[in-house]
């Protein structure tokens, strides 16, 4: 049950969220307004009578399609009927497809990137140590033979992992295992194949033969570690990483570290094939055949009293340092101290020195390319500088205003500008289908924060795309950049994707007594009148920081909702809840709207006000996503609840699904403090006490102040006419339903109202029946040997009660409800454990009205509203 806090109401504050269906503003609109609030001047730039004045939006007063009636209804019903039972056939086909690739890779998925970068390493680790490995002929101990075990064992993973990973396929994503299997089959299969089996044939052959013959087995693992050279073949694979890390650099990284990112990159490029050149070389030098008898190693390294020391009987490092010098004066064609002794040696020496030759006039001409773009852009910016100075100065603008303009353009030309759609040129070359896709899933993240467009896209997502090709589009604002000024009329709705805003108001443009300055972060909605009525802005949005935003075009998105009779029918409910709030949310109850805020205009507010019809379709909405999470368990009841529009489902902006459950209570107070409550009610002869606020549930369609004048015409029609409307505080609780196995959210509309002066209740007053004056003693020796304690709390309760005037209000013919006015300091005595027993014992000793004859619509009993209502303090 709700726990009505009967504690004094909150003040009104405009703070809360909205789209997740937080907490709202307070408010307590006058729903009618007299013709002098409609004529009242507001602020200077506002029209008179604003915010009563605003008209909804015209598309959609024009060739308006509602459900009133019969024949629009059954057109609706069988269309929502059709989505339900189509969404139910997509959900089966989409599980019955993820079996089926359920275990295929994304090739873009993070796994996939982290698997990339890891085969990344082992390439290069096999590409450096394995030149000189074969070279030196080195012995496989310690870490070279862990490696040489777990890098075939890697690759042969690989394999699997490649059978799995999806393809592309005509700029299409395909994900089936059989088309996959068949496209790797046809080409890297073979290769890596081949070289997997070489790796282990190298490996059983080496513990094979190591106790035989030691040389025969370090020239059988000679041999099969060659075909571990066809892994370079295997770069082509990670040609992708590097294009992803070539786009992370053009995207993070600014043009002068861009430079030298190329540089550094170019230079590893080279010391790596020079590595490769130095074994290759040494390699050539020991074991090629020679027509001269001689090789370049047999040359002695320097002489010494002891005789000459020949060059292989030097260290392993001298040798390899000596052979990489050579290499890299064949690439950077310099001088070098090695001769080669014979054909095969001068045909490699030849050969290395054409490749340097290539080697070194790519990296000059790749640097000069590089150093030219960088110094075009210098020159423009300096050239916009100096046309900007003399611009300045041919105007003769006073040196304080041209200090700050320059010093401005100079900051924003070194600032590097996000690519917007129009930036990319190659886009123009993608289908209309897959390039709304491609929008789409860009502006999906943001567009999603606001329920109302999460459930859009849920509804028809084809719609969506179009609405993102034409409603939607990113804006990009730098530091103290203007997004919109006062009074000017509002055309799009802003979503905050980066960055920080500062919203001002000031007493000229907007109803404000002073100056006032808001933060506004990422991931908030500015200005949503613009979408459903004619706004005007009463402040001004200036960027504090660079900002991305997405705009939503509030007349482009109109003709794509048009196109979708069940959209197009949830839309026109949601901007006509949205106007009712809009035009009667003006001060002492409530806040004046602005453009980040308009009182209570959060989704879950606008739901429960809804058509039944339109409830339906947000209700089937949230059990297609619900039946998604947890598949059909516990569904088909709430199905049905949804269907009857006992219970209302939404997904929030979170993607949270919840039941949402809107009450009104009333908290009237006296001018002594005491706060009118309803004490217990009677039904026959039974007669049940407890301590709540009195109120009721929130009717489609219904405003809290149109909910609170039913609860006077049905309820508490002996109080019509004698308080005072103060406001309405706003105040939310959310639980989990055992029923259900949702979250159910309570949204709680707390109006406070002051009796008159001088005012009197025509209620009967409840007296004691004769003989039962005994009864709260005989309750309180019963309880009296439960505990001390407990007795010290029961005649503090016998005393309140019989200090308490009860009242009581016929609802029926024989049943009623039971009201008092109870001292603020006893609610919570009141409310306490063991309360309700000895009120409901206190209770039926009064003697009640007798029977009557009352209206049909007072007789109304809603057994959930009154566990809604039941008082937890």
């Amino acid at each position: 049950p709700l726990a009505l806090d009967a504690s004094p109401a909150k003040a009104p504050s405009a703070k809360g969220g909205r789209f997740g269906c937080a907490a709202d503003a307070p408010w307590t609109p006058d729903a009618q307004g007299s013709p002098a609030a409609r004529r009242s001047f507001v602020a200077s730039s506002l029209p008179l009578g604003w915010p009563k004045v605003l008209e909804m939006r015209t598309w959609l007063l024009d060739d308006e399609v509602t459900v009133t009636t019969p024949t629009a209804m059954r057109r609706f019903t069988n269309k929502l009927s059709m989505r339900w039972s189509q969404g139910s056939e997509d959900e089966a086909s989409r599980g019955a497809s993820s079996k089926v690739s359920r275990f295929a890779i994304d090739p873009n998925s993070r796994f996939h990137m982290a698997f990339s970068v890891a085969s990344l390493f082992i390439l290069f680790f096999d590409l450096t140590v394995l030149p000189y490995v074969l070279a030196w002929e080195v012995e496989f101990q310690g870490f070279l033979y862990i490696a040489a075990w777990s890098t075939p064992a890697f690759w042969t993973f690989d394999i699997l992992v490649n059978f799995l990973t999806g393809i592309f396929k005509d700029g299409e994503l395909v994900l089936s295992l059989g088309e996959i299997a068949t496209a790797y089959s046809r080409s890297w299969f073979l290769p890596d194949l081949v070289v997997v089996m070489c790796d282990w044939l190298s490996l059983f052959l080496e513990e094979l033969l190591h106790s035989c013959d030691s040389g025969l087995s370090l020239k059988m693992l000679r041999f099969s570690k060659m075909g571990r050279l066809l892994r370079m073949v295997g770069m082509m694979r990670m040609l992708r990483v590097v294009r992803i890390m070539e786009e992370m650099a053009a995207a993070y990284v600014s043009e002068g570290y861009r430079l030298m990112f190329r540089m550094l990159s170019l230079t590893f490029s080279i010391l790596w094939t020079a590595h490769l050149f130095a074994c290759f070389w040494f390699a050539v030098g020991k074991g090629a055949p020679s027509d001269t008898g001689g090789h370049w190693i047999d040359r002695p390294v320097w002489q010494s009293v002891d005789g000459p020391l020949e060059f292989l009987e030097s260290s392993p490092m001298y040798q390899y340092m000596v052979a990489f010098h050579w290499a890299t004066g064949q690439i950077a064609l310099g001088s070098i101290d090695v001769e080669p002794t014979n054909s095969a040696e001068r045909i490699v020496f030849v050969l290395t020195m054409m490749i340097g030759f290539l080697f070194g006039s790519t990296l000059v001409s790749t640097l000069s390319a590089a150093m030219m773009d960088y110094q075009m852009m210098k020159k423009d910016m300096t050239m916009k500088c100096r046309m900007l100075r003399q611009y300045l100065l041919e105007n003769e603008v006073p040196a304080t205003i041209s200090v700050l303009v320059q010093r401005q353009v100079e900051q924003r030309l070194q600032e590097r500008d996000r690519l917007n759609e129009q930036d990319v040129s190659a886009l123009s070359l993608l289908s209309l289908a897959l390039r709304s896709q491609l929008r789409f899933e860009i502006q999906r993240p943001h567009l999603h924060r606001h329920p109302v467009f999460r459930l859009w896209s849920n509804m028809d997502l084809k719609l969506m795309h179009r609405a993102c090709m034409k409603a939607v589009n990113f804006l990009n604002l730098r530091p103290h950049d203007d997004l919109f000024a006062p009074g000017a009329l509002a055309e799009s709705a802003y979503a905050l994707v980066g960055g920080v805003l500062s919203y001002c108001q000031s007493p000229d443009s907007s109803p404000v007594p002073g100056a006032t300055c808001t933060r506004v972060d990422a991931g908030a909605w500015i200005c949503e009148a613009a979408l459903w009525v004619e706004w005007t802005h009463v402040g001004k949005a200036e960027s504090i920081t660079t900002c991305q935003l997405l705009s939503v075009d509030a007349s482009a998105l109109s003709q794509c909702l048009r196109q979708d009779l069940v959209i197009k029918e949830v839309a026109a409910d949601y901007c006509r809840q949205f106007h009712k709030r809009v035009v009667s949310a003006r001060p002492p109850h409530a806040p004046w709207p602005t453009d980040l805020n308009v009182p209570f205009t959060n989704y879950c507010d606008l739901v429960v006000s809804m058509a039944k019809q339109v409830q339906v379709a947000v209700g089937r909405d949230a059990l297609n996503q619900l039946s998604a999470q947890r598949g059909t368990r516990g569904i088909e009841q709430l199905r049905k609840e949804v269907d009857t529009s006992k219970s209302i489902l939404v997904v929030t902006g979170a993607g949270a699904i919840i039941r949402v459950v809107s009450i009104v209570v009333l908290r009237a107070e006296r001018s002594d403090g005491s706060v009118f409550m309803q004490v217990g009610k009677w039904e026959g002869s039974v007669v049940k006490g407890a301590l709540q606020l009195p109120g009721a549930k929130q009717e489609a369609g219904e405003l809290v102040p149109e909910t609170l004048d039913r609860i006077f015409a049905t309820k508490l029609t002996f109080l019509e006419g004698k308080l005072e409307v103060l406001g309405t505080a706003r105040e939310n609780e959310e639980k989990e339903s055992k029923e259900f196995g949702v979250q159910t959210r309570y949204l709680r509309s707390i109006c406070s109202a002051r009796l008159l002066a001088d005012v009197a209740l025509d209620m009967h007053v409840c007296v004691e029946k004769p003989g039962e004056e005994g009864r709260l003693r005989d309750i309180g020796e019963d309880v009296m040997h439960l505990s001390s304690s407990y007795g010290r709390s029961f005649h503090l309760m016998q005393r309140a009660l019989q200090e308490t005037q009860i009242y009581a209000a016929p609802t029926g013919t024989q049943s009623g409800n039971l009201y008092a006015w109870v001292a603020a300091d006893r609610l919570s005595l009141l409310s306490s454990s063991g309360a309700e027993k000895v009120m409901t014992s206190w209770l039926s000793g009064l003697a009640l009205p007798n029977p009557v004859m009352i209206p049909e619509q007072a007789c109304e009993y809603d057994y959930e509203l009154e566990c809604t209502l039941s008082l937890v303090v």
